[in-house]
């Protein structure tokens, strides 16, 4: 029960953020009555993004990870990623150095297994950009066989219909209890 809890409690997060998007409303809109105690240092005006190709990309690369196929890279990525890490690592690099990057580090796993809970397809208006989130769980197989599982929530930033910037987020599941 709690791990589903663990899922659950993000994607409905996400979903009421994505209902108040849909909807149009906005924490700075003209109409809006209510006073919000922060501002919003990137952006506050969102919509639904109506391009499935952006989430498609993403999906598709979360897929090729687990799947070992990590040189289709260049079908989803631009020709240079920014790709910030949980662990607090930071990549700037041209695909096919990232690339590399991400090889070295699967072919240290025997083994993976993402179960994607929720994504969400967004545009800011202000900043006219396009945004793909994304929350699943990985279970990665060392080849020593160590096994790690953990919840991640990406934040991808789409141009071109390229993915340029990967902001990425861990949250380590509980151990099970016996």
């Amino acid at each position: 029960m709690k791990k589903l809890l663990y899922l659950v409690i993000p994607v409905a997060i996400g979903i009421s953020v994505l209902s108040s998007c849909k909807s149009g409303a906005n924490s700075t809109s003209k109409n809006d009555s209510v006073a919000m105690p922060y501002k919003a240092t990137y952006s506050s005006s969102w919509v639904m993004s109506d391009s499935v190709k952006y989430v498609q990309a993403v999906l598709q690369s979360l897929k090729d990870w687990e799947d070992n196929k990590v040189s289709n890279g260049p079908a989803y990525f631009a020709d240079t990623v920014a790709f910030n890490l949980w662990n607090g690592a930071k990549y700037n690099l041209k695909r096919d150095s990232l690339l590399k990057v991400f090889q070295k580090f699967r072919d240290s796993l025997s083994s993976v297994k993402i179960e994607v809970a929720a994504w969400d397809n967004l545009h800011s208006t202000d900043k006219n950009q396009d945004w793909v989130g994304t929350w699943y769980k990985e279970t990665d197989t060392y080849k020593i066989g160590k096994v790690d599982s953990a919840f991640y929530h990406d934040e991808n930033l789409i141009k071109n219909g390229k993915i340029v910037y990967v902001m990425d987020q861990r949250r380590v599941l509980p151990k099970a209890k016996k």
